[in-house]
């Protein structure tokens, strides 16, 4: 389900269901954005502008008068006459025969008018390749969902970097540093898309929906729906090893030594924090501690470290602000949070 709750103008307009509702509307789609917009009236100003910027947008016809087709006629028929007159003076033909060889001189003209149009219809629609770069940064405690050039979507969380590339029409690439959720859209020219993590392995998918986790010396890529191939290169660089995930599969690699497993898991409950929550099962003090450096960029220290081991089971949501989120782990774990100088320490109550 589309988050449209969240979309800017710029969003809307990329939208292929709401660009089908604008230009092709019908029963299904008008009571889908009707319906919509009744309950989300606060954005019915950026509604209006996507719908002003999607009608904007027109392809211009190449369309070739009546003197301009006329001449195009001509210049067929005198290349074939040319032809014609280079050739043998032929025997005369009976009046049928000449009758078919004008016919047949007609339907040829006829195929390369229309192939001639329909190369000059393609080349006027379709637009020159253009190199596309884009970089987008979250700071800690701070998500940002966006739109690639491709139209793409994707959700950055906190403390992440991405940069955008696409240098040759069939391949677009993606450079990871931090955590993303992708729903990547399917080309019908079957264009690659590639996710990097600075480091031996990258995710190549088509068309699907997965999570990448590339933060600290641990690699976590977690598929949600379609298909994806892993390419893992071994650490002297001169192999690659390459392995596919299926829907609800999790791929788990390590950057200090290159080992790395695949097991099944619950997208879901990985992908939790695209929808603001905090899923956990068997959740400890110390991945407390790794979320909190993470998402906020705050150290969290523990005097005792048989506190590490506390664990809950249970879902909290995600408040993308530094004392808040240690004042639920507070509850949840039992414990006292206590801040020195710029490093906040863990104590039991």
């Amino acid at each position: 389900m589309q988050q449209y709750h969240l979309y800017t103008a710029r969003d809307f307009a990329l939208d292929e269901y709401f660009q089908e509702w604008v230009l092709r509307p019908d029963v299904k789609n008008t009571y889908y954005w009707d319906t919509w917009l009744k309950l989300h009236p606060e954005k019915k100003e950026a509604v209006n502008m996507a719908i002003q910027l999607v009608r904007s947008i027109h392809f211009r016809d190449y369309l070739m008068t009546a003197a301009q087709k006329e001449q195009l006629w001509e210049n067929i028929w005198d290349s074939i006459a040319a032809d014609d007159i280079a050739s043998p003076t032929p025997a005369p033909v009976p009046a049928v025969s000449r009758f078919s060889r004008i016919f047949s001189w007609k339907y040829a003209a006829a195929v390369l008018l229309f192939a001639f149009l329909g190369m000059l219809w393609l080349f006027m629609r379709t637009p020159p390749f253009r190199t596309v770069t884009a970089s987008v940064a979250t700071q800690p405690g701070q998500t940002k969902r966006l739109l690639l050039p491709d139209s793409s979507e994707v959700l950055l969380n906190a403390g992440s970097r991405l940069l955008y590339t696409q240098k040759e029409p069939l391949v677009r690439e993606v450079w990871l540093d931090g955590e993303a959720w992708f729903h990547v859209k399917h080309k019908e020219d079957n264009r690659s898309f590639i996710v990097h993590t600075y480091d031996h392995l990258s995710v190549e998918v088509l068309g699907t929906r997965f999570n990448v986790n590339n933060f600290g010396n641990k690699i976590a890529v977690v598929l949600q729906e379609g298909s994806i191939k892993l390419n893992i290169t071994e650490q002297q660089g001169q192999q690659t090893t390459q392995l596919y995930l299926r829907p609800g599969e999790i791929l788990r690699y390590d950057k200090t030594d290159g080992e790395y497993s695949k097991s099944k898991t619950d997208a879901e409950k990985v992908t939790a924090w695209t929808r603001g929550q905090l899923v956990m099962d068997e959740y400890t003090v110390a991945d407390a501690i790794l979320f909190m450096q993470q998402v906020f960029d705050r150290h969290v220290t523990v005097k005792d470290p048989r506190v590490l081991r506390y664990s809950v089971s249970g879902s909290m949501p995600i408040i993308y602000n530094a004392d808040t989120m240690l004042m639920q782990f507070e509850k949840a774990f039992n414990v006292r949070f206590s801040k020195r100088d710029d490093t906040n320490h863990v104590g039991e109550n």
